[in-house]
């Protein structure tokens, strides 16, 4: 159809970048990370998942805890700030981003599919 979703979006980037799997969540923290500050805070998080949420709009049917981009924002820092400054480490990001199966299937370009199911 001439178009690219953000799975296909997202194996393009593995298959192109041929990386170790910390070395793409390295560049996935710097893509988060807009001031370049060093962490990733609620905002820029949020500006992100915003942006994903309206490039895959109703093509993924998004569990109840994530229907919205605030909600999927609210579960990642639960899951993945550590320390609970509000903010979130390299090391932090990594970490988190490892431990969910659903990250590092996007990330490996797996064909089993995540916790998102596609609508018809």
């Amino acid at each position: 159809d001439h178009s690219t979703d953000f799975r296909e979006f997202i194996c393009a980037l593995s298959v192109t970048s041929r990386g170790k799997l910390e070395d793409k969540l390295k560049w996935a923290f710097s893509m988060y990370d807009l001031d370049g500050n060093g962490y990733i805070s609620r905002s820029e998080m949020l500006e992100i998942v915003c942006a994903i949420y309206k490039m895959v709009g109703t093509v993924m049917k998004m569990p109840e805890d994530e229907s919205t981009p605030e909600k999927r924002v609210d579960k990642i820092f639960k899951q993945m700030d550590r320390n609970l400054d509000g903010k979130l480490s390299l090391a932090e990001f990594v970490e988190g981003a490892k431990s969910d199966p659903s990250i590092v299937r996007l990330l490996q370009c797996d064909s089993v599919g995540g916790s998102a199911e596609p609508s018809n």
